[in-house]
């Protein structure tokens, strides 16, 4: 099977470069479409009381809400810059994107939206009990896209 377009979503975890090289040699192999996609989680911050929900307290909750993600915002776009470069110097035309929210949810949108054919996402390794309260990314992409999915395990040194 051919696969025009290629979505690779990486977090900003050590695997991602190794992730990403997957991608890059999938789509050197079949001259493929590559974009890369990270998703830019929106951590719940603590909010102190229900008492503090209204008024003053809420309103600074949302305002160092937003200039965090303002700041991870720039410094991805930044760290992205970076595998463009690469995928370039390999012969792979490349776009990016990136989404603030769930991960999950925003790949699912954007294997539909941009018409990938693979997904290709890494694993964390993380432990039964770790993902049955965290979930795993890369069982909902398993599960939710209606195309073929890649899942990366880099291997142990």
């Amino acid at each position: 099977m051919d696969y025009q377009k290629i979505l690779v979503s990486i977090d900003r975890t050590p695997q991602a470069e190794f992730v990403f090289r997957q991608g890059v040699e999938l789509a050197k192999l079949y001259e493929s479409q590559l974009k890369l996609f990270h998703c830019i989680s929106v951590s719940p911050m603590i909010l102190g009381s229900p008492g503090d929900l209204y008024g003053q307290r809420l309103n600074q909750v949302a305002q160092i809400q937003h200039e965090l993600i303002d700041k991870e915002i720039d410094e991805v776009s930044g760290w992205l810059s970076t595998f463009i470069s690469y995928a370039e110097r390999q012969g792979v035309t490349i776009e990016t994107e990136y989404q603030v929210g769930e991960a999950g949810y925003w790949i699912r949108e954007m294997t539909q939206k941009w018409g990938a054919d693979l997904v290709i996402v890494g694993r964390r390794n993380r432990s039964e009990l770790a993902e049955l309260f965290l979930g795993s990314v890369s069982n909902y992409v398993v599960h939710h896209v209606k195309c073929s999915v890649l899942i990366v395990q880099q291997p142990e040194n």
